[in-house]
């Protein structure tokens, strides 16, 4: 597989050596503009090839065979050159696969746009890890639709829920709110029907939106204290 790489940050040195880690037949190419930091590189690893010169440029992405390549990877500082360096991977050398490190998390829709295949944040990631933990017990985000503001959301039924002992066509959910699974105390699964019967300790995987995360702790997790 032959992976190239744009750039030589922090960020390129890890992958890198994560990629070399995996004692697999990768064969890497790692583009980098200055000179000194390229033979830092080179020295420190053997089997990647290093070119100097920008990542964008249609001359040596040509020496460096992107025609060929399996992934272009943009982990540049400037979000600018990642998003031409994917565009032009992608349309003139077609690599299947274009990947783009975005500094700024407001440029991301932006990347989606001209169709870069895999596009990430480390803030957006960080904020996401936040999100899914939520800090509160008895609930969490399990999944994330990606291009949606919905998301699959894990309750637990607490002892003094509103739910409990209703059926699910009984119990007033948020509007944006639906029940895509129910899965009860003894582990048994359920697909949710009006007349299923919610118990304590059930746990519900919701379809919801973050508007609607306090009304359903509240109302469906949160213990009440005695």
């Amino acid at each position: 597989m032959k992976i190239i790489i744009v750039g030589a940050g922090k960020l390129a040195r890890y992958l890198t050596e994560t990629l070399i880690s995996f004692e697999k037949d990768y064969q890497i190419i790692l583009i980098e503009k200055i000179e000194e930091i390229g033979a830092e590189i080179a020295n420190k690893f053997e089997s990647v090839r290093v070119l100097q010169g920008d990542g964008t440029d249609i001359k040596v992405l040509t020496d460096a065979d992107a025609e060929n390549a399996d992934y272009y990877i943009a982990v540049t500082g400037k979000d600018e050159d990642n998003l031409v360096g994917c565009h032009i991977a992608k349309t003139i050398f077609h690599v299947r696969n274009t990947v783009a490190h975005v500094n700024n998390p407001a440029n991301i829709e932006l990347f989606e746009l001209l169709k870069v295949d895999h596009v990430y944040s480390r803030s957006v990631i960080l904020a996401d890890i936040i999100e899914q933990d939520i800090a509160r017990e008895g609930m969490s985000v399990i999944y994330k639709i990606p291009h949606q503001k919905m998301n699959i959301l894990e309750v637990e039924l607490s002892p003094t829920s509103a739910a409990v002992g209703k059926t699910l066509a009984e119990y007033d959910f948020p509007d944006k709110t639906s029940v895509a699974l129910l899965i009860h105390d003894d582990g048994r699964t359920e697909v949710p029907r009006g007349y299923s019967i919610m118990l304590e300790g059930d746990r519900l995987l919701l379809v919801t939106t973050g508007d609607d995360y306090d009304e359903i702790f509240n109302k469906l997790v949160k213990t009440e204290k005695a």
